[in-house]
């Protein structure tokens, strides 16, 4: 069972900011990128007390809070206190059912309100939402993933995330026979035709990988924007490398068994 609370009435627009942001990105019809796309930003968090309020502040600051639809996947801390107190657009997992899982409840509200692109980030303040118009801008070159890549940076990451992200990469790279940069990066922005047409059956972290190659087998096309590196005093990560790498190889030799 889950629980939906606190659903208040959001635009999915935030063309003053972009405007403001790009020169006039989409305004009135008057910029080459016209029309803006309506957008969610669809963000898990979990145990989330130290960094949220910084990040809902950020964001607020931005101009695109509305924007976002977070999903409290079961926290046991004080994060659903903070959405509450903040006002924003929530979903809660009544229990920890898992980043896949959360994404999903996202991706089909977000398509619920129409949404014509949904970006994913981190709930832990490791992305940097000023990148959100650049994503935008970049999908509208006809690409319908874009990634976040920290490919430049790779070596500034701990070195056991910089050899599992430098090993899924490249198997996932050899599955789809196509060249991708940081698999695990999970600063994204999807087009919805590419959410309404996968289905992906990941509930944890290796949904990301997932999402990834079943776009790729359709031969969805995906562009890059360079984004850092960014490792702060409160990133904590919640990977379990063990119990992670195993499901992540089950997702990918299903995948792999099915497409032979």
């Amino acid at each position: 069972m889950v629980e939906n609370y606190n659903y208040p009435n959001a635009s999915g627009r935030s063309a003053g900011w972009l405007a403001h942001q790009h020169g006039g990105l989409g305004v009135g019809g008057s910029s080459p990128l016209a029309p803006i796309y309506k957008f969610f930003i669809v963000i898990p968090v979990y145990n989330e007390e130290r960094t949220l309020p910084n990040l809902i502040d950020f964001i607020s600051r931005l101009g695109f809070l509305k924007n976002v639809i977070f999903i409290d996947d079961g926290s046991q801390d004080s994060t659903r206190e903070i959405l509450e107190g903040a006002g924003v657009l929530y979903l809660r997992n009544k229990k920890n059912a898992g980043k896949g899982f959360s994404q999903r409840r996202g991706f089909e509200e977000a398509l619920k309100r129409g949404a014509e692109i949904i970006i994913t980030m981190d709930g832990d303040f490791q992305h940097d939402p000023s990148f959100v118009p650049i994503f935008l801008k970049k999908i509208e070159e006809g690409y319908d993933i874009i990634i976040g890549t920290r490919w430049a940076d790779l070596r500034k990451m701990p070195q056991d995330r910089f050899l599992s992200n430098r090993l899924t990469t490249l198997a996932i790279s050899l599955l789809t026979c196509r060249k991708v940069e940081d698999s695990q990066s999970g600063f994204r922005a999807y087009r919805r035709e590419v959410l309404e047409m996968i289905t992906f059956e990941s509930n944890k972290f290796e949904a990301e990988s997932e999402i990834l190659i079943r776009a790729l087998l359709k031969g969805k096309k995906i562009g890059y924007v360079p984004i850092p590196a960014l490792y702060h005093e409160k990133l904590k990560s919640k990977i379990n490398r063990v119990t992670d790498t195993i499901r992540f190889l089950k997702m990918y030799f299903e995948i792999l068994w099915k497409k032979s």
